[in-house]
């Protein structure tokens, strides 16, 4: 709408196969095959307690956080007191809970704001006095308003559309008297999540692409000065390099973070490229294609050099995991030479690089009985100190070593598409576990989380003023890397089809939502293209016919809005009057445009001319037959079709194809 709410609906299943009139029976049968679905990480679960600790699955394996335990609250918000649900609302919840996670696996941030959005329900319905049973819009849109309240914009966005997903499960599965189709009339999207703002095109501003999700130009020459000159034995090194994987390939944190070990790869054409897992659909216990992630030349001998330097700086530690997963324990080779009737002291730790405090009166040691005071030392002292000297043998050290080794340290990271499994030996980027006392765990290695991640951007800005030429302040993440290079591929000219390709990504609408150049920018540089020839369609053609001295003119006249149409450009002004040849473009429009030579469009051009090849065809034989209807129009409307497309594909080097057989390919693979 012109407002910007959203018009999205909630589409659900039912989960239940049989719908009652009698809709506590609904209720019961939706509970019942809830309690009948054995999940991985529930066995401990008891239903009718109000928080639930999930030990393992995807519940668990939040990116950037170690945890060992999920825990639910089926409590409502903090905000209305956060008291445990009660009677109808704790079991439709709980169902809805472990239903919704069994068919699309959602995260546990997705699971948790389900809770907090039917906890709102449940309140405003007590305050109406309703229960689920004679639960009523109105309960819904009382609820939304107080989420509006609570919370900020786009947080109440989301709890909007969790709570439209609540009604739509209550209706589909027959829990409440009356059909809700509940849809919140102000539920809108926030502007920060893609708004509209207009310009004028003489603006001096239109040029300039502003936005926070961008990385500032001199944050970029900071990391390359700090890769130069931060030393290769500094404890921040590592971080430094990822650092600059994420500036070079303009991936998610979790993807570079979660790098397979390995070296670039140089296919037969001489291009370099890494391997790597969209790391937003791997969970690890699910089949995920590696795919290749090819470099520009100007980035592929950084990338070559920061793999090697990582391949020897991450030696001990790879080793270190190689032994953890090998013992399925933590890697206690260095106490092998240590006799086990040794006494060891405080000085004996310190050698073998474990922390002295272990041994003090509040260590861990002195906590679990594992230290002893020293009797021989005590008589030759005649009487006992308040502090005697207390010391440990090899076993308390083994345990000692143990009690932070998890066993989600040996659990698969990636499945490939061949079912290898990749686990925390196979990783790029590994490191010792850090201790909260501030040593670390050498005989322990971890991959590197977000958190880490976070704690060495606090020591960015002194980082900087130590190594580089400027200090800089930390107002970016590791995901504006990922905006700031899909902006400027964008800008550079790379096609909607190929930034969706090369980013990993699946639907092209998300592409979108990285690209922060304005409209305005677009219809300006869209202009001089057509000027350079770099562009084809009727105005490119026109644009030959006009004197130099008018072209500006002309262009500024004609060129005022850039839509993206698949195959090309559309260039139509939908601000002043609607398309009368809507999804037609390709049918000698004059508002159609494409760039010359861009090969991200090309196997989209092929499949739409061989399609209307095929379209025109069966017109011809019916036009041929008993009934030919309105066969003329059709193989005119084709004609003109094919005549734009394949005009486009001659700009891309295809000069001839059989269209039967380049489907018949496809659809082979």
């Amino acid at each position: 709408m012109s407002d910007g709410r959203s018009q999205r609906k909630a589409k659900v299943i039912p989960f239940i196969d049989r719908l009652e009139r009698d809709r506590n029976v609904n209720l019961q049968a939706l509970v019942s095959k809830a309690q009948l679905l054995k999940l991985d990480g529930f066995e401990s679960v008891k239903w009718h307690e109000p928080i639930w600790n999930i030990t393992s699955g995807r519940l668990v394996k939040l990116t950037g956080k170690n945890i060992k335990v999920a825990s639910f609250a089926f409590a409502l918000s903090p905000k209305l007191g956060a008291e445990p649900l009660v009677d109808s609302w704790s079991e439709v919840c709980k169902a809805l809970f472990v239903l919704r996670f069994h068919r699309k696996n959602q995260s546990t941030p997705n699971q948790r704001n389900f809770i907090t959005a039917v906890g709102y329900v449940a309140a405003a319905a007590t305050q109406l006095g309703q229960k689920l049973l004679n639960l009523t819009p109105e309960a819904l849109d009382n609820a939304c308003t107080l989420i509006s309240k609570h919370y900020r914009e786009t947080t109440a966005y989301n709890l909007h559309k969790h709570i439209a997903e609540f009604a739509a499960h209550c209706d589909a599965n027959g829990l409440c008297r009356v059909l809700l189709q509940f849809k919140y009339v102000r539920m809108k999207r926030p502007a920060s999540t893609g708004g509209l703002s207009h310009k004028r095109l003489d603006d001096p501003q239109v040029l300039e692409t502003k936005t926070d999700k961008l990385v500032a130009p001199s944050v970029f020459r900071v990391i390359g000065e700090l890769y130069q000159n931060v030393p290769k034995s500094h404890k921040y090194r590592l971080y430094v390099l990822l650092l600059t994987l994420l500036a070079c390939t303009g991936r998610r944190f979790s993807e570079v973070s979660f790098l397979p070990n390995q070296t670039l790869s140089v296919d037969d054409e001489g291009n370099g490229y890494i391997e790597y897992f969209p790391r937003k659909a791997s969970r690890g216990d699910v089949f995920t294609p590696k795919r290749k992630l090819y470099l520009p030349s100007e980035v592929k001998p950084i990338v070559d050099e920061v793999l090697n330097e990582l391949a020897v700086l991450t030696t001990a530690a790879r080793e270190t995991a190689e032994e953890m997963h090998k013992t399925h324990g933590p890697d206690l080779r260095f106490l092998e030479r240590v006799p086990s009737e040794q006494r060891l002291y405080a000085s004996d730790l310190k050698e073998l690089g474990i922390s002295d405090a272990a041994l003090i009166s509040t260590g861990w040691l002195r906590n679990q009985n594992l230290a002893w005071p020293d009797i021989d030392a005590l008589t030759k002292q005649g009487k006992r100190p308040r502090n005697p000297i207390h010391f440990t043998t090899k076993e308390g050290l083994k345990k000692y070593c143990a009690r932070d080794f998890s066993d989600a340290c040996l659990s698969a990271i990636h499945t490939d598409q061949f079912g290898k499994e990749f686990y925390l030996k196979d990783l790029l980027f590994l490191r010792p576990l850090g201790l909260s006392s501030g040593t670390y765990a050498h005989w322990l290695a971890t991959s590197c989380s977000q958190s880490m991640f976070s704690t060495f951007l606090r020591y960015f800005p002194d980082l900087a003023a130590e190594y580089a030429s400027a200090s800089v302040e930390v107002d970016f993440t590791s995901h504006h890397f990922r905006h700031t290079l899909n902006t400027l591929l964008d800008e550079g000219g790379l096609s909607d089809l190929l930034q969706t390709e090369w980013f990993g990504r699946t639907n092209p609408r998300d592409t979108k939502a990285y690209q922060h150049t304005s409209r305005e920018k677009r219809a300006l540089m869209l202009r001089q293209d057509i000027k350079k020839g770099l562009v084809g369609g009727q105005i490119a053609e026109q644009i030959q016919a006009i004197p130099v001295d008018v072209q500006d003119a002309f262009l500024k006249a004609r060129v005022q809005a850039v839509h993206d149409v698949g195959t090309g450009i559309c260039i139509h002004n939908f601000s002043q009057t609607p398309c009368e040849r809507h999804l037609q473009c390709s049918a000698d429009c004059k508002d159609y445009v494409w760039a010359k030579g861009d090969a991200g469009r090309l196997e989209d051009l092929k499949r739409q001319y061989a399609l209307t090849a095929i379209a025109r065809k069966n017109a011809e034989q019916q036009m041929s037959s008993q009934k030919p209807k309105k066969s003329a129009d059709w193989l005119a409307h084709n004609d003109k079709k094919l005549k734009t497309l394949k005009t486009q594909l001659t700009d891309n080097g295809v000069e001839h194809f059989d269209p039967e057989q380049y489907l018949i390919e496809v659809k082979h693979g």
